[in-house]
């Protein structure tokens, strides 16, 4: 019961009604699922359930994923169960970077790519490329649609960039086999990498990675 107060227009729908409003809300902010249940809190019933999680825009940790290295935790695992991306994302990089669990970083990260998580393609498939699966790296970055334009892909290096700033990257050998084999079958711009083309762009890609840490 609301006590002596009148129902709200939200609080009188069906759950499963109140609940796909919720969702679409959460879409655009976690501040904008907060806001909404602390103007209805009745509502709390039919948030917390695995569609809203799974559309949960938490796009600031996925700016700076270190920040729910501590925090943030019940949240996480709220939205890693539901199938959220950016949770995969989150934690892929905590894991593969900042903990260096490799195979459970990749996990996630795989997740979010397969998903089209689109900053996540770019990485997981530059990971690939570093890993000598270059079919599979390859293939992650042409859906990035770089032979018709470069700014896709370069947007999203920016942006892994930027969430991996502030955390210690270890350059693994593999890396650097990867790197060197790579450059040994370049037979065209191979001093110049901003002049990039169908040979060379993988090579380009694993040199910002390689040289980043």
């Amino acid at each position: 019961m609301a006590g002596n107060r009148d129902l709200s227009n939200l609080e009188l729908m069906p759950i499963d009604m109140q609940t796909e409003i919720i969702s679409r809300v959460a879409r655009h902010s976690r501040r904008a699922v907060r806001n909404l249940l602390a103007a209805v809190p009745p509502l709390a019933r039919s948030a917390a359930v695995p569609i809203v999680y799974r559309n949960l825009n938490i796009h600031p940790l996925t700016v700076h994923p270190q920040a729910a290295l501590q925090r943030y935790q019940s949240l996480i695992e709220n939205c890693l169960a539901s199938g959220n991306l950016q949770a995969h994302y989150v934690r892929g990089i905590q894991q593969y970077f900042h903990h260096q669990n490799v195979n459970g970083g990749l996990l996630h990260l795989q997740i979010a790519a397969e998903g089209s998580y689109e900053k996540v393609v770019y990485l997981y498939g530059v990971i690939m490329l570093a890993k000598g699966e270059t079919a599979i790296g390859q293939a992650m970055l042409d859906t990035l649609g770089w032979r018709q334009s470069k700014n896709r892909a370069d947007r999203c290096w920016r942006r892994v960039k930027r969430s991996l700033h502030g955390i210690r990257v270890t350059r693994l050998e593999s890396y650097m086999t990867a790197y060197h084999n790579t450059r040994e079958t370049i037979a065209c711009h191979i001093d110049n990498i901003h002049e990039r083309c169908d040979t060379c762009y993988c090579y380009e890609q694993l040199t910002k990675f390689v040289y980043m840490m």
